[in-house]
């Protein structure tokens, strides 16, 4: 009998080593594969039927939506915002959340804040002003509760590594950057 969790692994690695044309399809097969992945795992490892339903589900619809039907797992739901709030899709918010952050470790590290606006902006694909803005509405507080909870992990992450040099600790952002900007399609 196999390893559970070495099945698993290699089914994940699998998963993501997937290729295709279509990013966007990739991406789709990518996920469902891993998701199969998960949900065989669980089984494996006797997790109740019951506690893998969700998986099912969320199989399901993906397989759904390849087939071109509706499914209302995967339709946009109830969402409430506040009054003239954007909505942002989460991956660009991590990016600008990471971006911001990124500028601020620069400029404390001795980086011009101008200069390091302009190498994190071109980094995530944006303009120096439209990061500058969004630094600023976190500064001020006025950020989604995503991006506010996001920068807050990214400066106790920054804690945890303090005797890194900004340098540094900014390329492994940027190496962070590279891999969003790549989930994004």
């Amino acid at each position: 009998m196999s390893d559970p969790l070495a099945t698993l692994l290699a089914d994940l690695e699998a998963a993501r080593n997937l290729q295709g044309d279509d990013m966007e399809n990739v991406q789709r097969s990518v996920a469902l594969h891993a998701l199969d992945a998960a949900h065989r795992y669980f089984a494996a490892i006797g997790v109740e039927d019951l506690l893998r339903a969700p998986f099912l589900h969320l199989i399901g619809a993906i397989q759904d939506i390849e087939q071109r039907r509706t499914n209302p797992l995967l339709s946009p739901g109830p969402f409430h915002e506040a009054q003239n709030a954007q909505r942002t899709r989460q991956l660009d918010t991590a990016e600008f959340v990471m971006a911001a952050f990124a500028v601020t470790v620069l400029s404390d590290g001795g980086t011009p804040t101008d200069k390091a606006l302009e190498e994190m902006a071109a980094v995530i694909g944006t303009t120096k002003d439209r990061l500058r803005e969004f630094r600023k509405n976190i500064g001020k507080g006025r950020a989604s509760e995503d991006a506010k909870r996001e920068y807050a992990e990214w400066r106790a992450t920054r804690r945890r590594f303090k005797e890194m040099s900004a340098d540094k600790f900014v390329e492994t952002m940027k190496d962070k950057a590279k891999r969003l900007h790549l989930q994004k399609g």
